[in-house]
């Protein structure tokens, strides 16, 4: 009884040494500023090509949400420039802005909500 016992729990921990949770290792990369880091079972994703080409399409993706990032604070400093301009009755001035942006939406409410200001 005592034999089928150790031959059970050493069936047993082979078979926990064999599972997939226990054949994971964790594999981190670098590129440029961006550190990717992942789990891998030693069976799929070994393949060095495919794991930069991920990296290079994740920098992509980071570039691209910085580039939208940085679209919204230029916008967000043209209507605070606009926006100063107008509350100053600097009314040429605020459209003139709008107008170098290429924002004539903006030219256009700028105009119609400006005062001129009073010598």
């Amino acid at each position: 009884m005592m034999k089928l016992a150790l031959v059970a729990t050493a069936l047993v921990l082979a078979a926990l040494s064999a599972s997939p949770a226990m054949a994971q290792t964790a594999t981190c990369y670098r590129l440029g500023n961006v550190t990717s880091c992942g789990l891998h079972d030693g069976v799929s994703g070994d393949n060095p090509a495919q794991q930069r080409y991920s990296s290079f399409n994740e920098v992509e993706r980071l570039r691209g949400k910085n580039e939208e990032r940085d679209e919204v604070r230029k916008e967000q400093g043209l209507r605070e420039e606009v926006g100063a301009l107008v509350a100053d009755g600097r009314c040429e001035d605020a459209k003139k802005a709008a107008l170098r942006a290429g924002d004539f939406e903006l030219a256009d409410r700028a105009a119609a909500a400006c005062q001129p200001a009073r010598r």
